[in-house]
């Protein structure tokens, strides 16, 4: 039975990194023929801009790799970070101290992501179903906080706007703290007990529950760990922005998730990718630019993401079917 199970474990991790193999040479090659149909994608601030884009899904993916894992989905990520960012900027014209205010900040996710999966446990209700009513809750507050106007009227000297919000050389402290971040959750999410259990009760919640792991425990944490990140990539926006604004956030629950299903974690469950996240962020920053760089209507960023979606789904339908074989 073991060897059995090893060698499905191994079949597993050759089809992740074949999957991962796949995205990067897809972003790669997806690099090239933008660099060759515009003049300025290779140029430094395009690249700049790219990377910072990307920072903010993929802060979020990495903790969408561990919802999905479990066979969950929140789909209130992106007004989790509107509102993080509206609170964190009410604070600040109300001369709160700005690392203070950023604690708040990330609490309020804390809080926000406790709720959704709260109220998905206490009635039985998919999180799917919950996250999709709170994402216009969530939104709904930060309009009621911000009484729809921005803030940007706050003191922008601190460590937080000229070196969070700024760069080292060129490169963006906020895609350094992504790549951090991404190096800490590779290693918690494939090498811990925790991303181990997370793994399991996806692939067989029955099975795990049998073996004695406290299913609603993970999912509490999982969710709190979602709605921290959001908040935390929220306030990294308003970093740079030196402002918050209505629109933050709008419309990132479906990067985030198209994302992380480029990079390989299975809507099923059970199996994902924090490498691949990192990499299906980087994509759909560069598909965004691409848009601007070839002079299409930014409109049609909405579209195309929904088509990369649904190629992302197709995708991640054939490798299931190609593991049920092995």
């Amino acid at each position: 039975m073991n060897q059995i199970s090893g060698r499905f474990s191994l079949a597993k991790g050759k089809i992740s990194r074949v999957q991962e193999l796949g995205v990067g040479l897809a972003l790669l090659a997806l690099c090239l023929i933008l660099g060759f149909s515009t003049e300025n994608f290779f140029r430094i601030t395009n690249l700049i801009s790219i990377l910072r884009s990307a920072s903010y899904v993929g802060i979020m993916s990495l903790g969408m790799v561990f919802v999905l894992s479990m066979r969950d989905v929140d789909l209130s990520i992106g007004s989790i970070y509107n509102l993080a960012g509206m609170t964190v900027g009410f604070l600040l014209t109300m001369k709160v101290d700005v690392w203070l205010a950023v604690i708040i900040g990330i609490l309020v996710g804390v809080v926000c992501g406790l709720f959704n999966i709260g109220f998905s446990i206490a009635f039985k209700i998919p999180t799917i179903i919950v996250t999709l009513g709170t994402l216009s809750v969530f939104k709904g507050l930060g309009l009621v906080i911000s009484q729809g106007s921005p803030f940007y009227s706050f003191e922008k000297t601190s460590f937080f706007f000229t070196k969070i919000g700024g760069t080292i050389g060129k490169f963006p402290v906020i895609a350094l703290i992504f790549l951090i971040l991404t190096v800490i959750f590779f290693v918690i999410y494939g090498f811990t007990v925790f991303g181990i259990r997370v793994r399991g009760i996806g692939s067989n919640p029955h099975a795990a529950e049998f073996s004695g792991v406290n299913i609603i425990k993970y999912r509490i944490i999982v969710f709190i760990l979602m709605g921290a990140l959001a908040a935390f990539a929220g306030t990294l926006e308003l970093s740079f922005l030196q402002s918050s604004h209505l629109e933050m956030g709008v419309g990132n629950e479906l990067s985030v998730i198209a994302a992380v299903i480029i990079g390989g974690t299975s809507l099923a469950g059970g199996s994902g990718s924090i490498l691949g996240a990192l990499i299906g962020a980087l994509i759909i920053a560069v598909i965004r630019n691409g848009i601007v760089q070839l002079g299409v209507s930014p409109y049609w960023s909405s579209t195309v993401t929904g088509f990369v979606i649904l190629a992302a789904v197709a995708i991640d339908y054939l490798f299931k079917r190609l593991r049920s074989s092995q």
